[in-house]
């Protein structure tokens, strides 16, 4: 199966990918590596699982990249998760939940 990651740099994430690379399949991940670690992805990069540096807020750039990788399911677990950067920065906090979610949705359905 080929699937596509968001946030999957971090550490749910990348233990997703990794359990998806152990069974076989062909992992892509989107992070912006706000939180996400590149080394949290070592083991599956170098298996042959594909990083993508972008942040889902950013809708042509997440489009573009679900657009290379076509894959059949999507598991979305991006999100800006800190309390206190919500609570300092509510906007931002809204673009990267509700925005970004619906940048991740559109480019499924595309």
């Amino acid at each position: 199966m080929h699937a596509l990651v968001t946030g999957g740099a971090g550490f749910i994430g990348s233990n997703l990918v990794d359990a998806l690379v152990a069974r076989g399949d062909r992992p892509a991940v989107v992070d912006n590596l706000s939180t996400g670690r590149r080394r949290n992805l070592e083991a599956a990069l170098a298996t042959g699982a594909r990083l993508h540096v972008v942040d889902i807020v950013d809708a042509e750039a997440l489009r573009a990249v679900v657009d290379a990788e076509r894959p059949e399911v999507i598991f979305h677990l991006a999100a800006q998760i800190d309390v206190r950067r919500s609570v300092e920065d509510p906007a931002r906090d809204a673009r990267t939940n509700v925005e970004g979610t619906i940048n991740v949705l559109e480019a499924a359905r595309a």
